[in-house]
């Protein structure tokens, strides 16, 4: 197979799309940077903490946060810690970006509709005076541990699925786009 975007070898296959490792990266890259100018998520003399847990989505966020800042003068630091939603982080930061993907947004969102609870969470939201930042909101999973392994980043894989994780992969199987298709519900639930 060639790369729809440049005709060479394809290496990557996600969501029906065969790319090369290069154009994969850029088409990645383009997502990401819609979600940042869209959302106004960074601006000048910000202060930015970057939480990697160690997944993939850990590693490929401060990646990419480098790659799409170059040039702005803002403040980065990148600290080795778990995270979970309301999760409150220390420090003098106004952003956090967490390790956060639309497989773990749309997860987020199916388990606070079927328990009945509110989803105060949902997208990228802010706390007493920080703004947690979900950089990969874009991205599913399985894009961001393609991406990590084409720039030879080491991370560890989560084993245990949640049931409705298992439910969301069938469906996706069976009816692609349809982890997007979550993803833009809840954004319209959520304004």
């Amino acid at each position: 197979m060639k790369c729809v975007k440049c005709g060479k070898p394809s290496t990557v296959h996600v969501q029906n799309l065969d790319t090369c490792g290069s154009c994969f990266q850029k088409i990645i890259e383009k997502r990401v940077r819609k979600e940042v100018r869209t959302a106004g998520l960074i601006e000048k003399n910000d202060k930015i903490l970057v939480i990697d847990d160690g997944s993939a989505s850990g590693k490929v966020s401060g990646y990419l946060l480098k790659k799409i800042i170059k040039g702005m003068p803002v403040q980065i630091e990148i600290k080795q810690k778990e995270f979970e939603p309301g999760m409150e982080i220390k420090g003098d930061y106004n952003k956090v970006v967490v390790p956060w993907n639309a497989d773990l947004e749309d997860e987020y969102f199916l388990s606070c509709v079927m328990q009945n609870r509110e989803a105060e969470f949902l997208g990228h939201y802010t706390t007493s005076s920080k703004t947690y930042v979900k950089l990969l909101l874009p991205v599913l999973s399985s894009e961001a541990e393609q991406l990590a392994k084409i720039r030879n980043f080491s991370y560890t894989e989560k084993k245990d699925k949640s049931p409705i994780r298992e439910v969301m992969d069938k469906l996706e199987e069976e009816y692609p786009e349809a982890k997007f298709s979550l993803l833009k519900s809840s954004r319209e639930f959520s304004r």
